[in-house]
């Protein structure tokens, strides 16, 4: 089954007999026949026709809106909607603490894999960064252990706090930078990873609710009002490899300078020109291809974190057995 993505801005999507057509004008970019559709997501100022809406929506096929820069909108939602059964299933495993345990273990598992190899890819190979590492792989090495969530958060704030003063090393101003505070942030580095880390957690706010879990019954994080538990679970292995290396990446180029800030009661905030420039280039980082490191295919990490999660998803119905986290190489 495919997935039809409309991502250029003014088209159209039609219906012509048993296949769906996407136009531009008079030109047809794409036609698709319907028994090979599951599913349509619009990003941005794409046009969809009323009789094209009846006729997916009768062949139980969602039709999800995002933002041209994939801030999820909305969705068309067939009578008979695939989203009962994942959520189903995703509330039976949170309720077994021995399965939401294991689940949980994979996102730390994959955020602690990741920072370690984030680290090891910077020249900056000092005896602080050393310590850093060792501390890390150590947690890693632990993480077996625990036996419920509580211990498992210790393991993770332990060894995000190891990442924290590697990364601290690899940046050439640290502008202040000791270790992550959020609330409010005290400096231009936690400023960045503070709005960097916001815009990750949309973006997989975005698919999850495309893809028809419960973003706020989680397994990692627990739920709290107002809180997108599982948005924040699935974030976790990609907070090094896409906003910690942005981040660094400005700061080391001097994209980003002490001016680009200022002071205010709330903690120090971007400029507005600064914060465009921000945003233009977190966007652009988002649409970048490269070789995903186990498929055989060029993708971006916009995609990557649709695939994680529609791979959680699989393993939440049984149809695969294990999750296992996004890993950048070594």
């Amino acid at each position: 089954m495919a997935i039809l993505y409309i991502t250029q801005q003014g088209t159209v999507l039609h219906k012509s007999g048993n296949r769906v057509i996407v136009k531009k004008d008079r030109d047809v970019l794409q036609e698709i026949p319907i028994v090979h559709l599951d599913e349509v997501v619009i990003f941005g100022n794409g046009h969809i026709t009323t009789p094209t809406m009846g006729y997916l929506l009768d062949k139980n096929i969602p039709v999800s809106f995002l933002s041209a820069r994939g801030r999820y909108k909305g969705k068309l939602q067939p009578r008979y909607a695939k989203d009962t059964l994942i959520r189903q299933q995703q509330y039976a495993v949170a309720a077994k603490p021995s399965q939401c345990l294991e689940i949980a273990k994979c996102f730390v598992r994959g955020k602690l894999t990741n920072a370690i190899r984030f680290s090891r890819r910077q020249r900056s190979q000092n005896a602080a960064v050393k310590s850093a590492l060792d501390t890390t792989r150590r947690t890693l090495e632990r993480l077996e252990r625990a036996d419920n969530l509580e211990s498992l958060l210790g393991y993770e704030g332990t060894g995000t706090a190891a990442h924290y003063r590697a990364f601290r090393q690899f940046l050439t101003h640290d502008w202040g930078f000791t270790t992550r505070q959020f609330r409010p942030p005290p400096d231009p580095i936690n400023a960045m990873l503070s709005l960097g880390y916001t815009l990750l957690h949309n973006h997989v706010y975005t698919f999850i609710n495309v893809v028809g879990f419960d973003p706020y019954c989680g397994y990692f994080h627990q739920p709290r009002h107002g809180h997108a538990a599982l948005a924040s679970d699935l974030m976790e292995e990609f907070r090094q490899i896409i906003v910690d290396g942005y981040v660094l990446s400005l700061v080391n180029n001097n994209r980003i300078r002490p001016n680009d800030f200022e002071q205010t009661p709330k903690g120090i905030r971007f400029t507005k020109e600064a914060l465009d420039r921000f945003l233009v280039g977190y966007y652009g980082r988002m649409q970048q291809t490269f070789q995903h490191p186990t498929r055989n295919e060029k993708t971006t990490y916009l995609r990557c974190i649709e695939l994680q999660v529609r791979h959680l998803g699989h393993v939440i119905t049984g149809e695969e057995s294990t999750y296992k986290p996004f890993l950048i190489r070594t």
